[in-house]
């Protein structure tokens, strides 16, 4: 075998017993499946059959451990996945005000949204993520498609029922 032994010092109340019934009482997937790999660790299991077991690469099975070294159970569960994020540009009050304002009908694309945050607020958003502000407060900039203004309605009514004025035929 290489390397140095893989030893873990388990606390006196983290016994096979008690780690399974943590492991069988959590309903978060994510914190599950490191109970069920520390539960696997405990029973004696190798640390790379515990990984495949678990479906994780064993370097992530070492830092569940190194987690466990330095607090326990308790810290294993309470490193969550990924990061905080970033913090939005626009407070909830100017989110509010620009929902209401899509919802007006004022605009007709994202680019003039954009224009409008930036001028009142001054905070820089791409187009993109002007998709991704009204899909968060579920609006969008809906309008009527644009209509030409010679275009008579009337006539393009009869149009769609058949109505047309040139002969759908050759003439024989």
């Amino acid at each position: 075998m290489r390397g140095r032994p893989f030893e873990v010092a388990w606390h006196g109340e983290d016994t096979t017993e008690a780690l399974k019934a943590v492991y069988r009482r959590e309903r978060d997937i994510e914190l599950r499946t490191r109970l069920h790999g520390l539960w696997l660790l405990r029973s004696g299991r190798r640390l790379s059959s515990v990984a495949a077991t678990v479906g994780v690469h064993y370097r992530t099975v070492q830092t569940w451990v190194g987690w466990y070294r330095e607090g326990g159970v308790p810290k294993v569960l309470s490193h969550k996945m990924g990061g905080k994020g970033q913090q939005p540009f626009l407070t909830d009050e100017a989110e509010e005000q620009v929902a209401e304002e899509v919802a007006t009908g004022r605009f007709r694309t994202a680019g003039e949204i954009r224009d409008w945050i930036a001028e009142l607020y001054g905070g820089t958003y791409k187009t993109s993520s002007i998709y991704s502000l009204m899909s968060r407060l579920k609006c969008a900039p809906k309008v009527p498609r644009p209509m030409h203004a010679k275009a008579d309605q009337e006539q393009q009514a009869s149009w769609k029922k058949g109505g047309s004025n040139r002969l759908s035929h050759r003439p024989e």
